[in-house]
């Protein structure tokens, strides 16, 4: 069988060719796009980098207020087991005033607190 010269052949030829212009044009149109993608992807790379360079940055850094912080720890002083006694605002007025007067605080007189509380004075009654 010998193939079937067609009446219509300049018209398929044009078809031929259209379809042939439309797929360079498509080719054109996805080469564009995969360069663009690969540019892209060479930047997250760049990124990638940099963010892991800032990691080991930031990792540094950490340490070093770390070792900041326990330097200004070292000569700490922590003293534990004494017995303590807690000073009052009138007495520590009292006391600062006895320091002016030249008397050293040391003759300043005990003070009930539960009387000083209800301002009432010792001896006293309502």
């Amino acid at each position: 069988m010998a193939p079937k010269k067609s009446a219509n052949l300049p018209d398929e030829v044009e078809e031929i060719k259209k379809s042939l212009d439309f797929l360079s044009a498509e080719i054109k149109t996805v080469a564009a796009q995969q360069n663009q993608i690969m540019e892209l992807m060479g930047e997250i790379q760049s990124l990638k980098i940099q963010n892991i360079e800032k990691d080991k940055k930031i990792t540094f850094l950490e340490n070093r207020v770390a070792d900041l912080e326990q330097y200004t720890r070292m000569n700490d002083l922590i003293i534990s087991g004494l017995k303590t006694r807690h000073r009052s605002y009138a007495r520590a007025a009292a006391a600062s005033e006895d320091t002016a007067a030249g008397r050293g605080g040391a003759d300043a007189p005990e003070v009930d607190l539960s009387v000083a509380e209800t301002n009432q004075m010792p001896g006293q009654y309502c």
